[in-house]
């Protein structure tokens, strides 16, 4: 029974570190910049004045890890980190809670950058609804933050 016991805690053991290890499946997405749709896009002269509020990756946390902005404020999460990030909405891994759904959804809304972002990479979202919005690094889900967006 003990043997058992330690072949099931070792196989659910490699199982975690597999699902936390393994890269994207997801191809890699750039999406063209329109007002209101999400952007992925390398920092660069010409994206540095197209958002209004910058979250920062650094490996360990998003900062600020609380934001409170205004409906229709584009928000940039900008991977500052030598490690990959993927911003996306809560809750994992379905990232359904933002209602917002375009074409370029990759799971469940449009607020999902879709893959990770490597170093200087970032993802532009414009929130249009009013409310808390939780989210989550993709790949390291315990890493979170969140948007309220008022009026």
């Amino acid at each position: 029974m003990r043997t058992l016991v330690s072949i099931f805690v070792l196989l659910v053991a490699a199982a975690g570190i597999y699902m936390y290890a393994r890269p994207s499946e997801k191809p890699a997405v750039e999406v063209a910049q329109s007002s209101g749709n999400p952007v992925v896009g390398m920092v660069s002269a010409e994206s540095a004045e197209s958002y209004d509020v910058l979250v920062t990756f650094d490996g360990e946390v998003f900062a600020p890890e609380e934001l409170t902005v205004k409906k229709g404020t584009r928000v940039r999460f900008l991977n500052t980190s030598s490690e990959s990030v993927w911003p996306a909405s809560a809750v994992h891994p379905t990232h359904s809670i933002y209602p917002e759904k375009d074409t370029q959804n990759c799971l469940g809304s449009s607020f999902d950058a879709c893959r990770g972002l490597a170093k200087d990479e970032f993802f532009d979202f414009t929130f249009q609804h009013v409310g808390e919005w939780r989210y989550h690094d993709h790949i390291k889900a315990f890493k979170t933050g969140v948007v309220t967006v008022t009026e």
